[in-house]
């Protein structure tokens, strides 16, 4: 009898995970202002051109013309200038704090604090770290978002990308 009662204990347990990932993964899908910023970030140090469907549409435009595919090309430009492939001007992000400045219904103001750090592969990343070697840039930011469409957005000019780089 004592079997039986600690099989349904382990059922039980086992439907009550399933039950609490699909509510994670539910709340998980809900955009933010702070996670939109946060992966804005992250795609335009990894020199994504995904990154496009996180900006508003004053700075988007058609394919070849919008800031980010011409900040892409202007990365990809200087890499091969000094004798490298894009991966060598791609970052990743590490260290990264967020604090909301302002936000209400339809805008918000996030400030941006982090490190980054070339991209490599992890095991030529570790091997630096063992032998100190490899930079760690650190970046402050404070982006403008607004909602459009039911969406946030990032606006104005994040991280300078719609100078031209």
């Amino acid at each position: 009898m004592a079997n039986r009662s600690n099989y349904l204990m382990w059922i039980l347990v086992a439907v009550l995970a399933v039950c609490f990932q699909v509510v994670f993964v539910f709340a998980d899908c809900k955009q933010t202002a702070t996670g939109t910023a946060v992966d804005f970030s992250k795609a335009y140090f990894r020199l994504d051109a995904d990154m496009e469907r996180y900006l508003c549409s004053d700075l988007t435009g058609e394919a070849d013309e919008s800031v980010s595919a011409n900040y892409i090309q202007a990365m990809t430009e200087t890499a091969r200038q000094r004798g490298f492939g894009k991966g060598m001007v791609k970052r990743i992000i590490t260290h990264l704090e967020t604090e909301t400045v302002a936000q209400d219904k339809d805008s918000a103001t996030i400030h941006l604090k982090g490190a980054s750090r070339t991209c490599i592969h992890p095991v030529f990343a570790y091997v630096a770290g063992l032998f100190r070697m490899g930079e760690t840039y650190c970046f402050e930011e404070t982006l403008n978002l607004v909602k459009e469409n039911g969406r946030w957005k990032v606006c104005g000019a994040p991280y300078d990308l719609s100078l031209g780089v």
